[in-house]
């Protein structure tokens, strides 16, 4: 969701900016929110085409992949979503064959999950998905660009993850 207005006078993707004054904080922001709007699109699409999934399905089974086994509670936690938003992707998932679930044995409230080898199949064509459009999204910019914009990014994410001051 964008959460600030974007100027009229903001230039749109042919159009870079030739104002010599530098930008306005809000406008960064807003185009950085716009970008990502975009890139949560291209990458959705992507996903359907390729692997058959939502962005939100691949997510989980990435964050399965990487927690293996995973705790429902934990993953729901991780993506940012509800309990109850966690279960119906894995019953989804899990009826499309690519999840399983397996009481925890050292609690018995929590269930754990693990991929099938369906779903390890899917993961490696989503990677593969994923870098050849990250190729195309980037090649308009030379690796030091790229570097440059991964190291701002980073800054940027790290002083949104700490909240405002």
């Amino acid at each position: 969701m964008n959460h600030f207005s974007t100027s009229a006078s903001m230039p749109g993707p042919e159009s870079p900016r030739q104002d010599p004054e530098p930008p306005i904080a809000r406008d960064l922001i807003a185009l950085l929110f716009d970008t990502s709007r975009l890139l949560c699109l291209q990458s959705d699409r992507l996903l359907g085409e390729s692997v058959g999934l939502s962005e939100a399905r691949a997510r989980l089974l990435v964050a399965v992949s990487e927690a293996e086994p995973a705790r429902m509670g934990e993953l729901a936690i991780t993506l940012g979503v509800s309990a109850r938003s966690i279960t119906s992707m894995v019953d989804a998932l899990e009826n499309q064959g690519l999840l399983a679930r397996a009481p925890d044995p050292a609690d018995r409230r929590a269930t754990l999950l693990r991929l099938t080898e369906a779903s390890r199949t899917r993961i490696s064509q989503l990677h593969r998905a994923q870098h050849d459009l990250a190729q195309t999204l980037l090649t308009p910019l030379d690796v030091d660009a790229q570097t440059a914009l991964f190291d701002m990014l980073t800054a940027l994410k790290g002083r949104a993850a700490s909240g405002p001051h």
